[in-house]
């Protein structure tokens, strides 16, 4: 770089020189720019430096930060979605188990409700039996009493009080013997 300046002072001096001493005056002032110049680049050469390098660190650790906050989201992203894979899986698995548990519960409710059904038809069976038998019972009941009564009355039609004392004198001619 000390090179470059020195180069261009030499090169802009002889080519003024060249001229003549009417632009002698200019020559100063280029002169005088280039020492400026000079001595501003040497000045503020280590600032320059030292802010370019800074902001370069921190572009670059901008750069890492970027890219750790971009795997931590792709991460993060994978994560959320394997989860929201489990989650669908899981409300798959709860909705195949209720329909399944509802199907048995159905199939279990039909299965008692025709089990309650036979034994209501069965009592029924059984009530109709006892109440046949009962119903048998009074008419055989009925009819003995109908029978008696017609008996007796039939015995009374035709039995009349001289067999009646004949009946009597033998039955105590039995007793006596």
């Amino acid at each position: 770089m000390k090179k470059i300046l020195i180069l261009s002072l030499i090169t802009t001096g002889l080519a003024f020189a060249s001229e003549g001493g009417a632009n002698s005056e200019l020559v100063w002032k280029t002169i005088n720019t280039i020492i400026l110049f000079a001595f501003i680049f040497l000045v503020a050469k280590k600032y320059v430096v030292k802010y370019f390098s800074n902001r370069k660190n921190s572009i670059e650790s901008m750069i890492e930060e970027a890219k750790r906050a971009k795997e931590e989201s792709e991460k993060a992203l994978k994560e959320a979605k394997q989860k929201l894979e489990e989650a669908d899986t899981k409300y798959k698995e709860s909705i195949k188990l209720a329909e399944e548990t509802a199907k048995q519960e159905r199939e279990a409710a039909v299965n008692e409700a025709k089990e309650i059904a036979e034994r209501i038809k069965q009592q029924a069976k059984e009530t109709v039996e006892v109440e046949v038998k009962k119903a048998k019972a009074k008419l055989r009941e009925y009819a003995v009493e109908k029978a008696l009564e017609v008996s007796k009355e039939l015995v009374k039609e035709k039995v009349n009080p001289e067999v009646n004392k004949a009946v009597v004198r033998r039955t105590i001619k039995q007793l006596e013997a």
